[in-house]
């Protein structure tokens, strides 16, 4: 597995900088927080960080990325934030994304106030993030990291690269559901066992279930340089015809 980059955001009320770093060095359980690094001695693990001023979007960014989940009193809060913490973590195995949740959590008991997975689109409550971080096994990081979204001409996964691995993509010729239960099966068998794929093997999700048929594809829905691009690519699940 090669090395690519996840982004988390996490707003929060400080009052400058020097009560956030404060704040991060009295509250977060062993993270200290100095110019671009945020750092956990007893954990030996560094994390790049950028810090942003009141981002004037924010509120309705993390409005869409909760898919409706927020409660409009914490959306507020959101609104009134005065710095957002960003998080850049160079993932290489599953053990770094365990360390990039630990790392928000940290931020989180400084007084963050919820998370933003920027390299996903998909957004979670402290308390949310909290639960993940107390049990981080394979299933609950893809439930965490991993959306399905659909297009006008397919669906497809976004978050795959978290884990090392290909998105999913299959084109729109089934009820949003099914679409949605196909590609969460397929890539969560693909994270948790991590079979070797080629080009032209088929999968199904049950013996009577429909084959499909896998291509391996470039991923072709960003710009490299997009924070959602996945360096690893796509598989399609093509139908017979």
């Amino acid at each position: 597995m090669t090395d690519t980059q996840i982004i988390i955001g996490i707003p929060g009320k400080w009052k400058n900088r020097t009560e956030l770093i404060q704040a991060v060095a009295s509250q977060s359980e062993g993270y200290l927080l100095a110019g671009h690094i945020l750092h956990s001695k007893d954990k030996n693990i560094t994390f790049q960080v950028e810090v942003y001023d009141y981002e004037p979007s924010l509120k309705e960014t993390f409005s869409y990325a909760s898919k409706g989940a927020f409660s409009e009193r914490l959306l507020e809060e959101i609104n009134n934030h005065t710095f957002t913490v960003y998080i850049i973590a160079d993932v290489s195995d599953f053990g770094n994304i365990t360390d990039l949740i630990d790392a928000g959590a940290a931020i989180l008991k400084a007084g963050g106030m919820a998370v933003k997975i920027e390299t996903t689109g998909i957004a979670h409550s402290k308390e949310d993030w909290q639960q993940l971080h107390h049990t981080p096994d394979i299933l609950s990081v893809y439930a965490h990291f991993v959306t399905i979204i659909g297009e006008e001409d397919y669906y497809c996964s976004f978050g795959m690269k978290a884990f090392g691995l290909p998105d999913a993509v299959t084109l729109n010729t089934m009820r949003p559901k099914e679409a949605a239960d196909l590609l969460n099966t397929f890539n969560y068998y693909h994270a948790g066992e991590r079979p070797i794929f080629t080009n032209g093997e088929t999968f199904c999700v049950q013996p009577d279930a429909p084959t499909y048929i896998l291509t391996g594809l470039q991923d072709f829905r960003y710009e490299e340089d997009h924070p959602f691009y996945n360096p690893f690519g796509l598989w399609n699940l093509g139908t017979n015809k």
